[in-house]
């Protein structure tokens, strides 16, 4: 598991430098924590989607294990947040039409789609659609 977190470090880093901005779906659970905010009901069933670019704090670390310490913006909400390895499912960038996802642990793959719902081999789809149009949904800082 350790070099799947190593290369999700590295690619994180690559697409926000090459593009501007990089995604990262986090999975719910009592390890990450999202400041005062938290996770609301839907974002503990699908997940939520972080947005990273050029006006996220660049006070952004990675510790040994592959935890993720950070500042973001939630409207003019700023939070501490806390990211554990395990719960980082994906790093993907629309502009540059690539996606990382991890499938080491242990669940179907989550695959990230414009339209929703379920792919051919009837895994659970993540559609962009929805956190984009969302005022809230859209956590850039």
């Amino acid at each position: 598991m350790k070099k799947q977190v190593e290369y999700l470090q590295r690619l994180f880093y690559d697409i926000w430098n090459d593009f501007g901005s990089v995604y990262i779906l986090v999975k719910y659970s009592d390890r990450t924590v999202i400041g005062k905010r938290g996770f609301s009901n839907e974002e503990k069933q699908r997940g939520l989607v972080l947005v990273f670019n050029n006006r996220t704090n660049n006070k952004l670390d990675w510790d040994e294990e592959g935890n993720m310490s950070c500042v973001l913006a939630f409207g003019a909400r700023r939070e501490d947040v806390f990211i554990h390895h395990d719960d980082i499912v994906s790093v993907f960038s629309p502009e540059a039409s690539v996606q990382f996802v991890r499938t080491d642990m242990g669940q179907a793959p989550v695959h990230i789609d414009q339209e929703g719902d379920q792919d051919s081999t009837g895994a659970q789809v993540v559609s962009l659609n929805g956190f984009r149009q969302k005022k809230f949904g859209r956590h850039d800082t």
